[in-house]
């Protein structure tokens, strides 16, 4: 049996802000490479295996490995197979005994895109489908079209608030430094990397800042997250991704349906 995440035909209502507020420069929607793959922006790497976000160190290796004429007779086979070891050297490189736990644990079992169950911090953020960024005034909405997600980033010069119980997106913190919205996140229950990042996962003790920036024209929407997790990670764990301005996309309503028969 095949899961499948079809993007519905129903509109997500309020996609602009209701208040009057300052423009960070963020605000609109943004498409990745999985929904704007004909884009000439993108390169192979972005639309074969950086579609939800990809590991940063492997990617800029597999961006290499393309780029050398001496891995022009490689088939894309081969290629990709040193990719994937690559990025499971780097993660088991970094990771701690009990990170190595979780990642040794990654199965198909504890995947949620296998059993129609939404994500978690990480892989939300850097999920494959479309999103807004909504600007509230005191604070920032990222609307997610998978699973019909929201995260709140607070803009407002507040700080965090004490005793903090770990939750799905844990509480955000945003703030603009020199043209780039850099945002520090919380409080975030454990969860799992993305299966296709090579599997892995990371404790309730893991804080997670995202330096999002701006470039081009049409614009494009770059962020490097930086996880670290005094439990699961000897270093910090740096993820890519990249989308593309698409003012005129409209949000859909998504969801989770079986298809019987296929797997």
């Amino acid at each position: 049996m095949k899961l499948m995440k079809p993007r519905l035909a129903i509109v997500v209502a309020a996609m602009l802000p209701c208040l009057a507020a300052a423009q960070t420069g963020f605000e609109g929607v943004w498409s990745g490479a999985m929904t704007t793959p004909n884009d000439e922006h993108w390169k192979v790497e972005d639309i074969t295996h950086c579609w939800a976000g990809c590991p940063l160190v492997p990617y800029q290796q597999l961006g290499a490995m393309l780029d050398d004429p001496a891995n022009d007779e490689l088939t894309w086979e081969e290629l990709e197979g040193r990719y994937y070891g690559s990025m499971a050297q780097h993660l088991r490189s970094i990771s701690t005994e009990a990170g190595l736990e979780i990642l040794n644990g990654s199965t198909d079992a504890n995947n949620p895109s296998i059993h129609c169950h939404d994500y978690g911090y990480m892989r939300q953020s850097l999920n494959p489908l479309p999103m807004a960024i909504i600007n509230n005034g005191d604070h920032l909405t990222f609307k997610y079209e998978e699973w019909n997600q929201e995260r709140t980033v607070y803009i407002d010069g507040r700080d965090f608030p004490a005793n903090m119980q770990p939750s799905q997106f844990g509480y955000s913190i945003g703030h603009m430094d020199n043209g780039d919205l850099v945002i520090e996140t919380r409080g975030i229950a454990a969860d799992i990397y993305n299966p296709f990042s090579g599997g892995g996962g990371y404790s309730d003790q893991v804080v997670g800042m995202e330096h999002y920036s701006l470039s081009g024209n049409p614009p494009v929407l770059s962020v490097v997250m930086t996880l670290t997790d005094p439990v699961t990670l000897k270093e910090p764990y740096r993820f890519h991704k990249e989308w593309l301005s698409t003012p005129d996309l409209v949000l859909l309503e998504d969801s989770c349906v079986d298809v019987p028969g296929e797997f």
